[in-house]
């Protein structure tokens, strides 16, 4: 019986292009222009800029924040570091992948004068692979980018798939890469510059795994089943059949665009401040002032109290990117201090000015536990994907054991139980009925093209002279999948400065184009 690395490999190794549905290229072009608005917008991340110039060797593979060819390895690697800045990627179920899926591809493709085509073919296949893995341990110690491991794996099967690989050597460059999996440590991501290496590090492994499957090396291909193995290890309670479904059904259609730098779970709340901005300008006739701002509270989901309550833990007092990018009063504050939440108010001679101005809001702004909208979330989810298929014949006293060693990993959250009931009777019945069917849905139902992402959260902002205004938004911008598009155009114009280009990019992202082309109009 084959392994799981094995069944991973062959579909790997037999996929094409014309097997892969036309709305996912259309995801796929997207992405790669996302992940290019987060490339450039790292010019505004002090780490990076004041590291100065590091010596590149003459190569195939562009770098580039430094417009030069250089080496694929260290290609892919300065990109990454560009592209983790500011928490401004791409995200899937059950991923961010973008760092790895697009910027390895994108170097290879651009080394062995490829076109778009086989880019976006290995960027989709890339997509598949490690938003399986990172789902197959869903409950485990990490979660979101800090599965960081998914880069390793999936940088090895996008080098492996456009190194035209048979399977058995896919199979073993998967096996190598999973030899040594990562192991992110939550004080270095959320309180220094360390961040920054989260894909770039992981990628470097899995190229270089692929090119020694290449040349003959082999890996134990039972690595994810064996006892003591990667699942083992890395969940608390193992998923393996989310390891499945390669081309049944498909997590790329699930991509989503952030539209702010931060965790995807600021968006709906930051949407809901830009809503209130205009409100009190359509009133007043005047752009709104931090000092005419009394209070603010902000009603959200589980997901981002979890992710709050996470930068609260590490927060030592100072202005940092990555606290800010995980912070909701920080973030809003942000915000109301500039009128917008850009890359560029996230530098340090930005925040040095603003020191004052925005921890003096970030103190008047309050979170609290909503449960109509953690329930909306999992009805979200339950419309596409069913706790049916997610949870297999895991049984209830092991789901229970996992969901606590999991609250022992991460910070409290005050999720005032004895309000679940009455927010539970208070559901339209159209939530609760997605719900209790999704509790049922079986793998044969699956239907990821359907699949939202809500992270609900409503704003009330109080001014000084009493007036209030409200405003809620369920799917983040960028989380829906209708207006994906001028997101992602958006930004990149942003990061650019120049809407025309960053339309003509999106023409350049055309399958027949050469990467090599496209990478010379992504460079100013």
């Amino acid at each position: 019986m084959a392994t799981i690395v094995e069944n991973i490999a062959a579909w790997v190794a037999g996929l094409t292009y014309d097997d892969v549905p036309e709305r996912l290229v259309e995801k796929a072009r997207l992405q790669i222009l996302n992940i290019m608005a987060a490339v450039v917008s790292g010019r505004h991340c002090d780490a990076l800029t004041s590291m100065g110039p590091i010596d590149l060797p003459d190569g195939g593979a562009t770098a580039l924040p430094r417009a030069k060819k250089t080496a694929l390895e260290y290609a892919v690697f300065i990109n990454a570091l560009h592209s983790m800045s500011f928490d401004f990627d791409d995200y899937l179920f059950m991923g961010h992948t973008g760092h790895s899926s697009v910027l390895v591809p994108l170097a290879v493709c651009e080394e062995a004068g490829l076109t778009l085509k086989e880019l976006l073919l290995a960027q989709i296949i890339t997509n598949e692979v490690e938003g399986r893995l990172g789902a197959s341990v869903l409950f485990g110690p990490h979660n979101g980018q800090m599965w960081s491991y998914i880069h390793t794996v999936g940088a090895a099967v996008a080098v492996a798939k456009l190194y035209g690989l048979s399977k058995e050597q896919i199979a073993s460059a998967i096996a190598l890469s999973l030899y040594q999996p990562n192991y992110p440590l939550s004080p270095g991501f959320m309180l220094s510059d360390s961040k920054l290496l989260t894909a770039s590090i992981p990628l470097l492994s899995g190229i270089i795994c692929a090119k020694l499957a290449k040349r003959g090396m082999r890996g134990n291909t039972d690595l994810f089943e064996a006892e003591h193995g990667f699942l083992s290890r890395f969940s608390y309670l193992p998923l393996p059949h989310l390891l499945a479904g390669l081309g049944e059904w498909w997590v790329t259609d699930t991509l989503a665009f952030k539209p702010y730098p931060g965790c995807a779970y600021i968006d709906t709340a930051v949407d809901s401040v830009y809503d209130i901005r205009e409100q009190y300008r359509q009133k007043t006739g005047a752009a709104m002032r931090p000092s005419a701002i009394r209070h603010v509270d902000v009603s959200a989901n589980i997901l981002t109290m979890g992710m709050n309550a996470m930068s609260e833990m590490y927060d030592d007092g100072t202005l940092h990117p990555v606290n800010i990018n995980f912070s909701i009063p920080k973030s809003l504050a942000v915000v109301l201090v500039n009128g917008s939440l850009e890359a560029r108010h996230l530098s340090s001679k930005a925040l040095s000015g603003q020191k004052d101005a925005i921890n003096a809001l970030a103190a008047k702004i309050s979170l609290r536990h909503d449960w109509r909208y953690t329930f909306d979330t999992i009805a979200s989810s339950y419309d596409a994907i069913g706790g049916g298929f997610m949870l297999g014949d895991t049984g209830v006293y092991r789901l229970i054991k996992a969901f606590h060693r999991i609250r022992k990993d991460l910070p409290r959250v005050p999720l005032r139980l004895q309000a679940l009931p009455k927010a539970w009777l208070s559901l339209p019945g159209e939530t609760k009925g997605i719900i209790r069917r999704g509790l049922r849905r079986k793998d044969s139902q699956v239907r990821m093209d359907q699949f939202v992402f809500s992270f609900g959260a409503r704003v009330r902002l109080e001014t000084n002279d009493g007036q209030v205004y409200e405003a809620e938004s369920v799917v983040p911008r960028g989380g829906a999948r209708a207006g994906q598009r001028e997101v992602v155009i958006g930004k990149l114009a942003a990061a650019l400065g120049s809407e025309q280009k960053a339309n003509d990019l999106f023409e350049m992202t055309d399958p027949k184009i050469p990467v090599g082309m496209f990478i010379q109009h992504v460079i100013p």
